[in-house]
């Protein structure tokens, strides 16, 4: 007998693709994680039940998109590391007055109570945030709702802007991309002459990532995945550990079935309440979009950052979705990662002890 959860995972997947296909042929970004979940949440809004995933299954993604970037790590990326700290703290100071202002202002609108209204403003994670609702026996679905909905403007929205002024910055060096096409396809001509190594050496690179990751998630660290096999992979290549960078292939694996999995928690439930709360839900998710390319705006004046790295840190999208279209995109994944990841912590540190005095 067919185990339910491999066949919910095997569905998930094949159906994502196809998603991801779709927005790949529109020519649109980020269409592996956002086309996987539209066509997930879908069908999930229209009551298709999945089977419950084994808990590790979301840490497996972030491992590989953690390795992916740790793979870019060299010693310049330690004085990056040190540079972003007060960015990192300044933005995330800022992201916690606005969600305190959305969360009393939607309170005052919707008439939704106070602490259910703060929670789902706070941009910290949908898993994260439903949980911590959950134990303060707040209302789940409409926390869930929002930060679902505020993920999907992000991820449909912040990508397609960085995309266009990344089109715009490419026009005049059509040569230099050729070039890096040639390199490209060189290099995989002498990895398929080096199979056995090529094979061994990823398999090690996962292997130190998976250690980094699962380590991080034991101990609690927030996208514990994510950071976890991104310092560990990005201390040993620093270090001059010849460890491989992963397929494609593998990256896109990673990229549809997280979109996936984020779909399944669009329930029948959250369209009903999405129906009564249709206003409010659009308007707090454009406000927040527009806060995240404001604080982007300032990091690229202020900073000199590149305006794509900018706009993908700032966004309250969440680390790993941000992350993985920041690689997509050739963005600086390093400071990315980093960034949303200082601003996550330092937001599930302050806010669930800040809120209850709120109350």
């Amino acid at each position: 007998m067919v185990d339910s959860s491999l066949l919910t995972f095997t569905l998930i997947f094949f159906i994502g693709y196809l998603g991801y296909r779709i927005l790949s042929f529109l020519h649109l970004p980020g269409g592996a994680v956002t086309g996987s979940l539209v066509m997930i949440a879908l069908l999930t809004s229209q009551g298709i039940e999945w089977a419950t995933l084994p808990s590790y299954t979301n840490t497996i993604f972030q491992v590989i998109i953690g390795t992916t970037i740790g793979c870019r790590f060299s010693k310049k990326e330690i004085t990056t590391m040190k540079s972003i700290l007060v960015p990192g703290l300044l933005s995330s100071l800022e992201m916690i007055f606005f969600s305190l202002l959305m969360g009393v202002l939607l309170a005052k609108m919707t008439g939704i109570e106070l602490g259910t209204a703060l929670y789902a403003s706070v941009p910290g994670g949908l898993a994260e945030m439903g949980l911590i609702a959950l134990a303060f026996n707040l209302n789940v679905v409409i926390v869930t709702l929002f930060q679902f909905i505020r993920v999907i403007s992000i991820n449909l929205s912040v990508p397609f802007i960085v995309s266009q002024y990344h089109h715009r910055e490419q026009k005049g060096v059509d040569g230099e991309g050729e070039t890096v096409v040639s390199q490209e396809t060189t290099k995989e001509g002498e990895d398929k002459a080096k199979d056995k190594r090529t094979i061994g050496k990823i398999l090690a690179t996962l292997l130190a990532g998976g250690i980094g990751g699962f380590t991080a998630n034991y101990v609690g660290l927030p996208v514990g995945g994510l950071l976890g096999s991104m310092l560990v992979v990005g201390i040993l290549r620093t270090s001059g550990v010849p460890l491989k960078e992963l397929p494609k292939w593998l990256i896109i694996f990673a990229q549809v079935s997280l979109g996936g999995c984020l779909g399944t928690s669009f329930t029948p439930a959250m369209v009903t309440t999405f129906k009564t709360l249709l206003f409010p839900v659009l308007f707090f998710s454009v406000l927040i979009v527009l806060n995240g390319l404001a604080i982007g705006f300032l990091f690229y004046r202020i900073l000199g950052w590149d305006l794509t790295t900018s706009l993908l840190a700032t966004a309250a999208g969440g680390a790993t979705l941000m992350t993985i279209t920041a690689l997509e995109l050739n963005a600086d994944a390093v400071k990315v990662s980093l960034l949303q990841a200082i601003r996550l912590v330092i937001i599930l540190l302050v806010m669930p002890n800040l809120i209850p005095h709120l109350l």
